[in-house]
């Protein structure tokens, strides 16, 4: 499939504010506007450097949200709280452009980050701007978004989240067409939290469906992929490294799947040895290595706050993604 996303560009006024967002101009005042929120993001998140915790979390929103507000979503249709199971938190936003296409578009189911105990699948604190601008993202190219709550321990036990995911995925199979999306194109995605529950139904087979993942590809953003919380895990250290997406990899005989692993420059530090260890498990188990990029100057969550943004690099990267997996 020839890159749709210029036919596109050539036909729809939708699009027209995704031209203007992407260049990189330095010409008008809106322009020079934008300009100075993405340096000043980019600086903030430097200035924050390599720290994690919640404060840092309000703090990134803060730098990233005023680009979001720049962003025009004129053309985009969102369908709220569509429930994929009984529990208050299984449910997700879908995005989809009102652009009629020929070909229906890849669908990209997002988790959100959170420690496994806390997190939502929208951010009320910037106006509902992120993490709904990972799922916009998708429709603006043609394609299904889908950002997803899921349940939180220490309700939820494990493997409850990539039982979540599977939920989500059977739902797409079943009902996506409807929107234009394609059931034979999913791709999901994860930060941090959400990354760990997008590896574990990779790498255990009873989390997925009864037919194998039934996904094309995944996107494990600054993942722990090694043992967490025992509120999620259970008590025993030996139990819990076998539970982590590190320690199912090494005895997963099931379908494999192209992923793209990445961490950021200001990551903790365990995440970075984590995304770093899956990498090389992945290296040593298949033919090929994965695709693995460190993102300089972003932090533990400002790469995903980013996308769908003046700030093209993570975007862009996700383009070449689904273009060396799907051709789009």
């Amino acid at each position: 499939m020839q890159f749709r996303i210029m036919q596109l560009l050539k036909i729809s006024k939708v699009f027209a504010s995704l031209i203007v967002l992407m260049m990189v101009s330095h010409t008008g005042f809106a322009a020079s506007q934008e300009g100075v929120l993405l340096r000043n993001a980019y600086q903030g998140v430097a200035d924050i450097g390599k720290q994690w915790n919640g404060e840092v979390n309000v703090a990134t929103q803060a730098l990233y949200t005023p680009l979001h507000h720049a962003v025009d979503s004129e053309g985009l249709v969102q369908h709220a709280d569509i429930a994929y199971g009984d529990h208050p938190l299984q449910t997700f936003d879908l995005w989809v452009s009102d652009v009629e296409f020929r070909e229906p578009g890849p669908v990209l189911i997002y988790f959100h980050g959170g420690g496994l105990v806390r997190g939502e699948k929208v951010s009320a604190a910037t106006d509902n701007l992120i993490y709904s601008n990972i799922s916009k993202f998708a429709a603006r190219i043609g394609g299904i978004g889908i950002n997803a709550d899921y349940r939180l321990a220490p309700e939820a036990k494990w493997p409850n989240g990539a039982e979540d995911l599977r939920s989500i995925i059977q739902w797409v199979k079943e009902n996506v067409a409807e929107f234009g999306g394609d059931p034979d194109n999913i791709f999901i995605m994860g930060n941090s939290a959400g990354a760990t529950h997008i590896a574990t139904y990779m790498f255990h087979e009873p989390s997925q469906l009864p037919d194998g993942p039934g996904v094309r590809a995944a996107i494990l953003s600054s993942g722990g992929l090694g043992a967490g919380t025992p509120d999620y895990y259970g008590n025993e250290p030996a139990q819990r490294a076998a539970r982590s997406p590190l320690g199912l990899v090494d005895s997963y005989e099931g379908e494999q799947i192209p992923v793209y692993l990445w961490s950021a420059e200001y990551d903790p530090s365990n995440i970075e040895t984590s995304v770093a260890e899956m990498y090389a498990k992945l290296c040593r188990k298949y033919a090929d290595c994965p695709m693995y990029t460190q993102w300089a100057g972003y932090n533990h969550v400002s790469h995903v706050m980013s996308i769908d943004s003046e700030d093209t690099t993570i975007t862009n990267g996700i383009i070449r993604f689904y273009h060396e997996v799907i051709g789009y």
